[in-house]
């Protein structure tokens, strides 16, 4: 991976043929692969919008952070001591 490119859905054609004109600046053939993840996140678009609507993820920085089932139950917020284990 040489660069990374992060950008809104509909701009995602421009990011593109930069990256296009950008590769001939590097020596080699270089691929340009659009990613099925949400941002830099672990997690594929449709699983984090989902998990989103149902407060399974917390933003952190340019990644997110899941909240499971496990841990303490002294450090849960009142509504989410037991979540449903889907992921």
């Amino acid at each position: 991976v040489l660069l990374s490119v992060r950008c809104k859905d509909n701009h995602g054609h421009h990011a593109q043929e930069a990256l296009r004109r950008a590769k001939f600046k590097f020596p080699g053939r270089q691929k340009i692969i659009v990613s099925r993840k949400w941002g830099f996140t672990k997690f594929n678009r449709a699983d984090f919008t989902k998990l989103r609507a149902e407060k399974r993820v917390v933003p952190d920085g340019v990644n997110a952070k899941f909240l499971s089932c496990h841990g303490p139950l002294a450090k849960r917020q009142p509504g989410s001591a037991f979540l449903p284990a889907t992921y």
